[in-house]
């Protein structure tokens, strides 16, 4: 699986980029926000989400892996699709989404063409509990908590109640001890 690529732009349209990657030319959708960064270069680096489907494969690009990390965490909604992540990312950047679902702003994401009320409001559920968590005290290791929380088939709300119960000092911990003081209170 494609995690990263560095390479010369040969192509820049608003929504995608040809890459040139060691004499291979990749095509690769993007947001507006990240044709907009990129525009100015020459040579970039982007974080990769690669889909798989039976009569497609599919890259898209993101300057960041939170970025990145926030589309597949769209994905994983019910009726949000990899076009309708690209609108998300393209009309909000990553610290505006996030503050977009923490402050439960529903009219916002419902302006996104192809976002309806229904699906913004899946959006909102489904990523509340995420957006919490990466906003926390040391982002990577509460990343890392977080997923392996949702592997062991935890929900969004139990993991985020359980985190914000947690004290500073556990919370400093590696994300491997965090985890298991999680699972002391989720055990409960």
């Amino acid at each position: 699986m494609i995690v990263r690529l560095r390479g010369n732009i040969e192509k820049l349209l608003p929504t995608s980029v040809e890459l040139e990657v060691n004499g291979i030319t990749y095509f690769i959708e993007i947001s507006l926000l990240t044709s907009i960064e990129i525009q100015s270069k020459k040579q970039i680096s982007l974080e990769i989400a690669q889909i798989i489907r039976e009569d497609s494969n599919l890259l898209y690009g993101f300057l960041t892996r939170q970025e990145r990390e926030i589309f597949f965490q769209l994905l994983k909604v019910n009726g949000v699709g990899a076009k309708i992540a690209l609108m998300i990312l393209s009309s909000y950047s990553v610290e505006q989404f996030i503050s977009i679902i923490q402050t439960n702003n529903i009219s916002a994401l419902k302006s996104v063409k192809g976002i309806g009320a229904k699906v913004a409001g899946k959006i909102m559920l489904e990523l509340s509990g995420y957006t919490q968590a990466i906003q926390s005290p040391n982002t990577a290791n509460m990343q890392l908590v977080y997923d392996a929380l949702l592997s062991l088939g935890f929900k969004d709300s139990q993991i985020n109640q359980t985190l914000q119960s947690l004290s500073h000092e556990i919370l400093s911990l590696s994300p491997n001890e965090i985890v298991k003081e999680s699972l002391k209170t989720l055990g409960r």
